[in-house]
């Protein structure tokens, strides 16, 4: 548990790290602050943090660096503490004078508040709207072309139609086939889509290799589905931006990864609706099979009539979330009242 006074500096490390983008010192934090207090007590108290594990000691100097522990503190403490957010009133303004026209729609307004947020930041935005609709498996269908191919169909309580072909490396027979289908039939049917996603990533591949012997991955019809019956729209506003902030020592692996999760891949459709309402902060060290350790992703998510949208902004780590928190803050609260 942090006092008062290491809360106060930690703070400050964080705003003043994001700033700078150096260590911060006893002496860097006595000057930009109104800290009270000696030096010696400074580093007494940053040394405490350390070991809490919110600072990290710099190699190369005797200041210290936010941990993602400390960040993750950091963000969810303002989440939950508005008086201590610091957007400026020509923010507010700006984001009321957003939504003065009403003949937009909801998809419309989402884009102008995410072209608003990389105009202010120079950060890259990202939107996903979907139904709140719930859809339920009908039935899963096998059909047998021959010994290495067969069609996946996929049948929802809604009359939904959803078919994928599959080619095998190996040879599966009607009989196998037909038990197949079963199987899935028999664990599956009447759960939710999203449901059965999740079932197909977990428990099915297990069940499949111990009736089969081999592994047949039908996520992605399951997926594609979803997606299609969501009536799910993907926009993305100032995808250049992110070679502005990309860490250098990133590498061209690490590049195509968050290409490839800004393009829209299933990991960010999941990053974005983790959270159904509400802010939150997710860092690159926890995306989900990606390891981005110095980006992060700042979202709201809100519900406007029979839609539900998440609006995102992926930054550096250290982005100013005292700002940018109260702005999102303020964009959710006018998008979803709109």
């Amino acid at each position: 548990m942090l006092t008062p006074r290491q809360q106060q500096i930690l703070n400050l490390i964080i705003q003043l790290y994001g700033e700078f983008e150096e260590p911060i010192g006893s002496k860097t934090l006595l000057r930009e602050s109104y800290l009270n207090v000696s030096p010696a007590t400074i580093r007494n108290e940053m040394m405490a943090l350390e070991k809490q594990g919110f600072l990290l000691k710099a190699h190369s100097s005797s200041g210290r660096i936010p941990s993602f522990n400390g960040l993750r503190f950091y963000v969810d403490h303002l989440i939950h503490h508005e008086d201590e957010l610091m957007a400026g009133q020509e923010d507010l303004d700006a984001v009321q004078e957003l939504f003065q026209d009403h003949q937009y729609s909801g998809l419309q307004l989402a884009q102008m508040a995410a072209d608003y947020l990389v105009s202010i930041t120079g950060y890259t935005a990202v939107v996903l709207a979907q139904t709140n609709e719930v859809h339920h498996l009908q039935e899963f269908r096998l059909v047998h072309l021959n010994d290495y191919s067969l069609v996946a169909i996929l049948l929802t309580d809604s009359g939904q139609v959803e078919s994928h072909l599959f080619h095998l490396n190996y040879s599966l027979n009607k009989e196998v086939t037909r038990k197949l289908a079963d199987l899935l039939n028999e664990e599956l049917k009447g759960l939710t889509l999203e449901e059965v996603a999740q079932r197909m990533k977990l428990t099915i591949p297990l069940m499949i290799q111990r009736n089969i012997a081999f592994q047949l991955d039908f996520t992605p019809i399951v997926e594609k589905s979803i997606h299609r019956l969501k009536g799910q729209r993907y926009l993305v506003s100032g995808k250049n931006n992110l070679f502005d902030f990309l860490d250098p020592q990133i590498g061209s692996q690490g590049i195509k990864q968050l290409m490839s999760l800004v393009d829209g891949s299933p990991a960010m459709y999941q990053l974005l609706e983790q959270e159904r309402t509400g802010l939150d902060v997710t860092f690159g060290i926890d995306f989900d099979q990606y390891s981005l350790p110095n980006i992060c992703l700042l979202k709201g998510s809100y519900r406007r009539q029979n839609q539900q949208f998440t609006l995102g902004l992926l930054g550096p780590a250290t982005m100013p979330y005292q700002r940018l928190i109260a702005i999102m803050e303020k964009l959710v609260k006018e998008l979803s009242s709109y």
